[in-house]
């Protein structure tokens, strides 16, 4: 991140995003086609799932805490990436 004291310019130019500055763009995306049951690894629920973004199709997998949030990712799922 800049350092605002370099460019104080920085402090006014950001749009700010719940009081903290973005770092990256983000590009929304929408779940197509569930690939898999939701499985436990690392500690958490995934579940692999087919997207779209602007018109393509990728393949992801989606992380969720719980089992209930996993089983819960549906077609029409709106997430960040």
């Amino acid at each position: 991140m800049y350092s605002t004291l370099l460019f104080p310019s920085l402090l006014y130019s950001m749009p700010r995003y719940g009081g903290v500055e973005p770092l990256m763009n983000l590009i929304d995306c929408y779940v197509s086609k569930i690939l898999g049951k939701p499985y436990r690894r690392f500690g958490a629920w995934w579940v692999d799932v087919e997207y779209q973004a602007y018109g393509c199709t990728s393949k992801t997998q989606l992380m969720f805490r719980t089992e209930q949030g996993a089983l819960a990712a549906t077609v029409g799922h709106h997430f960040l990436a």
